[in-house]
């Protein structure tokens, strides 16, 4: 059979690296390491809101130049007061997108965690230290190591998001100190960055697959290649649309001028993901860049393809994931995904990829394969391969044979081999590091012990004890500083009491030894501690057709048994959670219909839009209850539900609620936040009432332009927290003098706060950094 050449001549578009260098700065140290044993849940994947989301109900595209005004505006706030410090977990791990294995140094490795930033371990990954200023965007896609030591680091995550958030970056970074200082590098209008390939026989010539984001705003997109000696970036092969980007790489280890890469057509907007497209291929050059063949000369088809199509340019093609044996170049490795995450079909070339025939059923039947996208080849045997999956999975037959190599977290993203230790292989997942010292064979691994990177979505402080602390983790279910045997003591230790993906926790206000977790989708459960032991209690069944991933569960402040849920229609429990009530009318009535554009398609993420996104009961009246949706509706309720009034469209904006607070003493005060961009100087969108609604100020003052996630209050010292995606802001000396909350916190974003009853102390859950605290009472 013919091959199909398609040649694709590079547009040859050159930026400036070198002239866009910033100065480097010192890398900020955590704290020492500390070991627990865990039990793994396995899961998909449930990224996190993206920071360069098109709309979220803004209804307005998001550019580049809005991101980086809104990163400027958060450089102008000096840091002041007291000092954030790291609290934990530092024992469960985040998710991690790069890993290199340092070939100079004996067991150090790096590894670039995916809202975390860069990470070095000396002891062979059992313990990790920070390798990357706190200053810098912690939102990370790729790493590489070139052979003169050159640490390469590519901000914004490809890996798109499932049921939550994936957050993108400004660029390529550089490092020739190990990590110590950093170097900005170009591509600032890059959104994301898929994989870094760095030439072995010229370390300055460095190729880049620069993704793009889902919202299709970013600028530079496609494969760039650094020219002028390390000083200019190219674009060698041009993305062919808007929604198209680069995810992966890969060079013939005998030939530095045959280079393989993958285009990918994705996109997403607030309800719908369609993670594929006519973009979508997989492509060769043999002249370094210059010029582009795709390759598409499928002999046969994969017993998973539907249509047909193969790797043809066609609507159903989505990521792709290219490896070459390092022992065999002519022996090539093809993983390929549909539009909406069942694997497409998976490939092997003897000859290149000049021609490729269909293998074993590689990924499984997990059906999220675009979160993953990677193959890895045994350097000393081209038939032992590894493809990510939510579990990984291994071949020892060229891929005619799949098995899973078990004893790892869910979710694979990164794997290297040691070349100075044969048998040992690292891997990176949704759950941190692993080290296997006999080549990846199944219950070999090692988890690493202190690795504090987690991407926290909600976190809950006991009223009577502010060391008493839950939070849920993406893919990392819901953890806790105590156990039913044992109070809080080493706040860096933590352990698991819901699984999946974390999402909101609760600890009763009245009794500690009761508290919620919910994982994705409003699965939520009730625990209790009692005489030594826990029990779980599943919530009764609720009343809404649709529920979004991060569903808000809320309880009353003026009795504890009484939970509130929230879906399409808010529902109201007086035994918590046991069982349930509507209280709200039926079907669409609060959040309005899915918009046709925004209704998702695909198996694993329908009737996930178009819900509530927050409830606020008031403190001071039990019948006054105010929501929010993610369709941009604000209510209230002023007799529990029997009838309601809308606040849209009375000046305030039609965007994603994130956050509602009711001032305790004052029924009639209350806060809103409003997650989305638009032009102008109050994009922050932080709103206050004091008549119940009938009015509506902006009091987001000179906030940085971009989403703020929550809000809390400290009705005593009236000081309004906002925890944002370029810090936490405080606002105590005015309706729109917002100052920055405390010194040396992590430029990640940080997704909730909390004050402790005592009101001394200020948690931020980040997403990627952790969990923080700040003394808050001076």
């Amino acid at each position: 059979m013919a091959i199909v050449a398609a040649v694709v001549v590079a547009a040859g578009v050159l930026t400036s690296a070198a002239a866009q260098v910033a100065g480097s700065e010192d890398v900020d140290q955590d704290a020492d390491s500390g070991q627990v044993d865990e039990d793994e849940d396995v899961g998909g994947p449930q990224a996190p809101a993206d920071f360069l989301n098109d709309r979220f109900s803004s209804f307005q595209t998001v550019t580049d130049d809005q991101v980086q005004q809104a990163e400027a505006q958060a450089a102008e706030f000096g840091e002041n007061g007291e000092n954030w410090r790291l609290v934990g977990p530092s024992n469960v791990g985040g998710r991690v997108t790069g890993l290199v294995v340092d070939p100079r140094r004996p067991n150090t490795i790096y590894v670039a965690a995916a809202g975390g930033g860069v990470w070095r371990s000396t002891d062979a990954g059992n313990t990790f230290q920070s390798a990357w200023p706190s200053r810098l965007p912690q939102a990370l896609g790729a790493l590489e190591m070139g052979r003169d030591g050159t640490l390469w680091a590519g901000t914004g995550e490809a890996n798109p998001s499932g049921g939550g958030l994936t957050f993108f970056g400004n660029g390529v970074y550089r490092s020739d100190d190990g990590g110590r200082s950093w170097d900005s590098w170009g591509l600032t209008h890059s959104g994301s960055i898929g994989r870094i390939l760095v030439d072995p026989v010229n370390p300055r010539r460095v190729f880049v697959a620069a993704t793009g984001n889902l919202s299709g705003t970013a600028q530079q997109r496609g494969i760039y290649r650094l020219d002028n000696n390390g000083r200019d970036w190219r674009l060698v092969l041009p993305a062919p649309n808007k929604t198209t980007g680069g995810v992966d790489l890969a060079m013939d280890p005998t030939n530095h001028n045959r280079i393989y890469a993958v285009l990918w057509d994705h996109q997403r907007n607030n309800g719908a993901r369609v993670y594929g497209g006519v973009g979508s291929g997989l492509f060769r050059s043999d002249n370094g860049g210059d010029t582009w063949t795709r390759l598409e000369n499928v002999i046969g088809t994969a017993p998973t393809d539907k249509t047909g199509t193969g790797l043809h340019s066609d609507a159903t093609l989505g990521r792709i994931g290219i490896a070459v044996a390092p022992n065999d170049p002519n022996r090539v490795y093809v993983i390929t995904a549909t539009q909406y995450g069942p694997d497409k079909g998976f490939y092997y070339s003897n000859d290149g990829g000049t021609t490729l025939a269909p293998g074993g059923h590689a990924g499984g039947d997990s059906g999220y394969a675009w979160w993953f996208g990677k193959l890895w080849v045994d350097p000393k045997d081209k038939t032992h391969l590894f493809e990510a999956d939510v579990n990984l999975r291994e071949s020892t037959d060229s891929g005619t044979t799949w098995h899973v190599s078990a004893g790892v977290h869910a979710d694979q993203h990164a794997m290297q081999w040691d070349p100075n230790q044969p048998g040992r292989v690292y891997l990176g997942n949704d759950g941190g590091v692993y080290r296997s010292d006999t080549n990846g064979a199944s219950a070999s691994w090692v988890h690493a012990t202190y690795e504090p990177f987690n991407q926290s979505y909600h976190l809950a402080v006991a009223r009577d004890d502010p060391t008493r602390l839950a939070t849920g983790l993406q893919d990392n279910g819901s953890v806790r500083t105590w156990t039913a045997t044992t109070p809080p003591g080493d706040l860096t230790q933590w352990n698991a009491y819901g699984g999946g993906d974390g999402h909101e926790v609760l600890i009763d206000y009245s009794d500690h030894n009761v508290y919620y977790e919910c994982s994705q989708v409003g699965v939520c459960h009730r625990h209790e501690d009692s005489s030594g032991t826990s029990k779980s209690i599943n919530f009764g069944a609720r009343h809404s057709t649709r529920t979004t991933t991060d569903a808000p569960i809320i309880q009353d402040p003026n009795n504890p048994n009484i939970v509130y849920f929230g879906g399409n229609v808010l529902d109201r429990s007086t035994d918590r959670g046991t069982t349930f009530t509507q209280i709200s009318p039926p079907g669409d009535f609060l959040t309005g219909p899915v918009p046709p554009n925004e209704d998702d398609k695909g198996p694993f993420y329908a009737n996930e839009y178009a819900t509530i996104t927050w409830i606020a009961p008031a403190k001071t009246d039990p019948n006054t209850i105010y929501l929010g949706t993610d369709t941009g509706r604000l209510w209230k309720t002023t007799d529990l539900g029997a009838h309601w009034t809308e606040f849209t469209g009375k000046g305030l904006p039609t965007r994603w609620v994130n956050s509602v607070v009711v001032d305790p003493t004052d029924a009639r005060h209350v806060f809103v936040a409003f997650s989305g961009y638009r032009e102008g100087d109050l994009a922050a969108n932080v709103w206050e009432s004091t008549d119940g609604g009938t009015n509506w100020d902006n009091i987001s003052g000179r906030l940085p332009n971009a989403p703020v996630e929550m809000l809390a209050y400290d009705q005593s010292r009236q000081r309004l927290y906002a925890a944002t995606d370029l810090g936490v802001f405080v606002n105590r000396d005015g309706r729109r003098n917002w100052r920055r909350l405390g010194r040396g916190l992590p430029n990640t974003s940080i997704l909730d706060i909390k004050i402790t009853g005592d009101g001394r102390t200020l948690y931020a859950a980040t997403f990627g950094r952790s969990v923080w605290a700040v003394r808050i009472d001076d």
